[in-house]
């Protein structure tokens, strides 16, 4: 079995069962900002039956065709692609989702925003949830975080939670765990082959609600 056909079925399995646990809400209005290849957004419609709107945004064309394509492949239809902006603002209306997932979006790259654009996104996130919504971060490279002063430092879940329930939410602890894709769809490891599930990097999801 390839990495992809064990992505498929986590697709199915495991990550529709996680992404089910995030919400009561049986026909949810979902945004997966940064998708990449549409992993979390594919679990989503399998955990819904496809009674929700999922919205997959990301910055490069090429990746929101590959996720289309995935989806037509798939007798999907409930998900949209949409192009994200480079100053990581939503163009969406106040109170639109339900769910808003940012998987391995939070980092503390030297970008437009020298690696603070996660402020920007929880402030997007909280203005475009509705009350109640739910935001579900996946964070990975937590040791190359920075603070409001652009400085690295050390940051932990519960840093990130607290800075995150500072901006208007509330932590639901709950026992989640997300995958890292991003090495899957390497080329490098393409070419190096070998590549499993277990190899990919997981983490913990943390859950909030919008207050």
């Amino acid at each position: 079995m390839s990495i992809f056909d064990e992505i498929k079925n986590w697709e199915k399995t495991e990550g529709k069962a996680l992404i089910a646990q995030l919400t009561d809400t049986p026909d949810p209005v979902i945004l997966d900002y940064g998708c990449g290849a549409g992993d979390y957004s594919l679990a989503a419609a399998y955990a819904f039956d496809q009674k929700c709107r999922i919205y997959a945004v990301d910055i490069k064309k090429q990746i929101l065709d590959h996720v289309t394509a995935k989806a037509e492949e798939r007798n999907i239809s409930c998900i949209t692609t949409a192009m994200g902006r480079e100053d990581y603002r939503h163009d969406f209306d106040d109170e639109t989702f339900d769910i808003i997932i940012y998987s391995d979006i939070f980092h503390g790259e030297e970008k437009i925003y020298g690696g603070l654009h996660r402020f920007t996104m929880t402030e997007e996130a909280k203005r475009t949830l509705k009350k109640g919504g739910v935001l579900a971060v996946l964070p990975f490279h937590l040791s190359n975080f920075r603070n409001k002063e652009k400085k690295k430092c050390k940051y932990t879940y519960k840093k990130l939670t607290d800075e995150i329930c500072s901006m208007g939410f509330e932590y639901i602890e709950k026992n989640l765990e997300g995958i890292h894709f991003e090495k899957a769809y390497s080329p490098y490891y393409q070419q190096k082959g070998g590549i499993t599930l277990e190899d990919l990097e997981h983490g913990k999801m943390l859950v909030f609600k919008k207050i």
